[in-house]
This record gives C-alpha cells, sequence and structure tokens, in this order.
C-alpha cells in the first residue's frame, strides 16, 4: 500500500488538466443548479452565461437573457450597467451591494449582488455578477420594524388622544346647535363650517386611537362576498360624490374563508377611498377584484390614477407617511395592521398602463379555506 506521499505523486504523473471548452461543458450544469444568480458579462456588456436562478430573479426568460445579448438593451439593464461601469472604471470587486430591480407591472424587487473582474489579456475582459432575491427578507424586516413603530406610537399617543376627544366632541354639540339655531346664512355657515371641521378632527383622533387601543381581531367563518360588500358600502357615497366608478368582481364559487368581516372591510375600503381620492374627478373608476390563488384568498383594488411615486414604496405603509393633501398617513399603515394581524400580506404595484394595484393576500395559516 502506498503512504500518502506516494499516492499524491502517482496522481501528480497521472493528472491531466482538461482542455479549456472541456472545463466550460464540465462547469455550465454546476453553474446552472446554483441557488444564488450568475450572469457574466464580456467586456462590451454582452451576456456570457446566465444561470436559472439568475433569470427566476429577473423575471426573464431564457431568450432574454441567451449569450450575445447586450445587457443594455433588456429593461432590467440599468443597475447592473451601473455596477459594472463601477468595476471597470475602478477595476476592484465589489461585494455586499444593493440594487433596485423594476420588473413586471412596476414591482420592485431587492438584489443583493458581488461583482469580480473576469481574468484575460485586456486590461478589462468583463464582469461576473453573483446575486440573490432579497425582497422578502427586507419586506420582513420592514414588517417588523413597522409593527415596532406602532406599538410605540400607541403608547406615545394613548393619553393625549383621549385628552382631545372630550373637548372635540364639546365643540361639535356647539356647532350644531348654532346651526340650529342661527337666524341668518352667515351665521349657519360658520356653525356648520365649524361642525363640518370638528368631524374631520374626531376622524383623525379616531384613527389616532386605533393604534393606542390594544389590537386584536374576531376571527369568524366568513365569505369574501359578504367582505367585498361591506367595503362597497363604507366607500360607495364618496364614489357618487366624485363621480367615479366603483366596481367589484367575484368570480362564482368563491370558498368561505376565517377572517374578521369588519376589520378586513376597513382595511379594504381604506384602500378604495384612498384609490377614490387618487382619481379624476368624473373620470375615475375603482375596481375591487377577488379571487383564489392556490390556497390563498387574494383582494385586489385597481385603480386609474395617476400611481404612486415607487420611491415611496419602502415607506409606503409607515405612519405619518401621506401622498395626498390633508392625510394623516395613518390609513395604509391601519391596513397594514389588520393584514398581518390575518397573517396576511398587503403590497401594491404601479403598472407600466398607468393607475395602482394593491393587493391583499389571505393565506390559510390563519384557518382554513372551504
Amino acid at each position: 500500500m502506498m503512504n500518502k506521499e506516494q499516492s499524491q505523486d502517482s496522481e501528480a504523473t497521472r493528472y491531466e488538466p482538461a482542455p479549456t471548452a472541456e472545463l466550460a461543458r464540465f462547469a455550465e450544469p454546476i453553474i446552472q443548479c446554483l441557488p444564488s444568480g450568475v450572469m457574466a458579462l464580456d467586456a462590451n456588456g454582452r451576456i456570457v452565461i446566465t444561470n436559472r436562478s439568475a433569470i427566476d430573479f429577473l423575471g426573464g426568460n431564457t431568450d432574454q437573457f441567451a449569450p450575445g445579448v447586450y445587457l443594455e438593451d433588456l429593461p432590467i439593464a440599468a443597475p447592473f450597467m451601473d455596477v459594472m461601469r463601477e468595476v471597470m472604471r475602478e477595476q476592484k470587486p465589489i461585494s455586499r451591494r444593493e440594487i433596485i430591480l423594476t420588473v413586471a407591472e412596476g414591482q420592485k424587487r431587492e438584489i443583493g449582488l458581488s461583482a469580480s473582474l473576469m481574468t484575460g489579456a485586456d486590461e478589462f475582459n468583463g464582469v461576473v455578477f453573483l446575486f440573490t432575491d432579497m425582497t422578502e427578507r427586507r419586506n420582513v424586516e420592514r414588517a417588523a420594524e413597522l409593527n415596532r413603530q406602532l406599538a410605540s406610537l400607541g403608547e406615545l399617543t394613548a393619553g393625549v388622544v383621549h385628552e382631545l376627544r372630550n373637548p372635540v366632541m364639546v365643540i361639535s354639540g356647539m356647532a350644531e346647535w348654532l346651526v340650529r339655531k342661527a337666524e341668518d346664512d352667515a351665521t349657519r355657515d360658520t356653525g356648520q363650517t365649524i361642525f363640518e371641521e370638528a368631524a374631520q378632527l374626531e376622524k383623525t383622533i379616531s384613527q389616532f386611537l386605533g393604534f393606542a387601543r390594544p389590537f386584536e381581531i374576531e376571527v369568524t367563518h366568513c365569505h369574501p362576498e359578504a367582505i367585498v360588500a361591506r367595503t362597497v358600502r363604507l366607500c360607495q357615497q364618496k364614489a357618487q360624490e366624485k363621480g367615479v366608478t366603483l366596481d367589484s368582481a367575484l368570480p362564482p364559487g368563491l370558498p368561505g374563508m376565517e377572517a374578521d368581516p369588519g376589520r378586513m372591510a376597513q382595511a379594504l375600503a381604506n384602500i378604495v377611498n384612498n384609490a377614490i381620492d387618487a382619481v379624476a374627478e368624473g373620470e375615475g373608476t375603482v375596481e375591487l377584484r377577488v379571487q383564489r390563488i392556490e390556497a390563498d384568498m387574494v383582494f385586489e383594488v385597481i385603480d386609474n390614477g395617476p400611481g404612486i411615486d415607487p420611491a415611496a414604496g419602502e415607506t409606503l405603509f409607515k405612519p405619518f407617511l401621506s401622498q395626498k393633501e390633508g392625510g394623516t398617513g395613518l390609513g395604509l399603515a391601519i391596513v397594514h395592521r389588520i393584514v398581518t394581524a390575518h397573517s396576511g400580506t398587503v403590497s401594491y404595484a404601479c403598472p407600466e398602463e398607468g393607475g395602482t394595484r394593491f393587493e391583499v393576500r389571505l393565506p390559510t395559516q390563519k384557518g382554513a379555506l372551504w
């Protein structure tokens, strides 16, 4: 029996490096099996190789990312090309960089990547990207941070808001009395203005108290048709006053589900009311759709408004963030709190054709669908 040194010497005499083409054929199946995305570009920005994971992360197909295609010609190219130019300029690899990609229907995807220089005879021979989709991880982190903020907000505002409610109720009552007793139009109009502003203030106070109170849901067996019907009732008057078409669409035979129907109607009404505010007066349309996708019940609110600034996507559900004049920035934060209490998710996208689409997805974890 040979010892270790003799074995190594014997193997060294037998081993011969494989030709480059043979190594490439051997390496490609390995690259294709990697869970991380791999994409190599030559010095001109043409694709050399892209593995299956990369294509899945980028939301394309094999033909789009075929060898020889210029990455710059693809819609998702800009962030990758910026990194490639930086690597070429600095002649140094990059690690742990995060970029934001816009994929189908305006959805954002957060990619964590590293970039390495390809070896070769020239000063710059190309770049190899190794990356993964971090969208879900970042969403979980943001949801945890948002819940922490909401809890702190509730503790901070509970006492202050409670003390505000009593004087506002007095002001509202006195304004209503003034309207009834007014003997001239000017006094009546003044009283009406005070009453309406007090009502708006009471609405804001109620939203604050929604964070301050302990939050619980009462899960019962219900049907999505009932949730949609209640949502439409809550929003119909506002839509009619603005001349907005409010429609709902449900396929026949949707199964029942376990949820808090009142809370879910409240959450959907907040989204629908925001959509009504966003669309054009007399021309706007808002549609509430429901469908079952695999084991999830999915509610969608779609409008034909101007859309939402994608830059706000990271903080859209944080309290006090509002993109409409006079908004409190609490409506979507309340939506997020209700949906996450159902173990669900809420997201939005701005399709290329315009408008905004919100999606509320309730999974089966909170209870069975049947």
